[in-house]
């Protein structure tokens, strides 16, 4: 379950630098979208990976809970450990230093990363499904 939290905070980080990059003006759209693309099917991939990689011998329920706990563990942690710092510095500096400004916008970043978290996870679940099937469907064949 923890490996799977790494990853989705890990997701989370990407995908928050690329609507930071686009944000900023860095991106084009075209080339906001096509990195979007990219990294979904990358993160995927990985989370996947990182799914697989803890035992495929555990049943459905089994998971269901990790995927369930490692998503619930990554929106909570990345959030608290991205806003805590920062209303921690808007209490002790001076307004002058505009740290109010930048809370906002922080935080649709993690909204939207964190969306796109959720969608990695529903996607990775469909992929882990749909592999399921085509090996159960092979296996009957035979």
């Amino acid at each position: 379950m923890l490996a799977l939290a790494a990853m989705n905070a890990a997701s989370a980080l990407v995908f928050g630098l690329v609507y930071a990059a686009a944000a900023a003006r860095w991106l084009g759209q075209p080339a906001f979208l096509a990195a979007l693309a990219v990294f979904f099917v990358a993160v995927t991939a990985c989370w996947v990976r990182v799914e697989r990689s803890r035992g495929g011998h555990r049943n459905v329920l089994s998971r269901l809970g990790r995927i369930a706990g490692g998503l619930g563990l990554a929106l909570i942690a990345v959030p608290g450990l991205t806003l805590m710092p920062l209303f921690a510095l808007h209490e002790a500096l001076p307004p002058d230093a505009a740290v109010g400004e930048v809370i906002r916008p922080i935080m649709v970043l993690l909204l939207i990363s964190l969306a796109l978290v959720t969608l990695v996870n529903v996607a990775g679940g469909c992929v882990l499904i749909v592999t399921w099937a085509l090996r159960r469907i092979a296996h009957t064949a035979r």
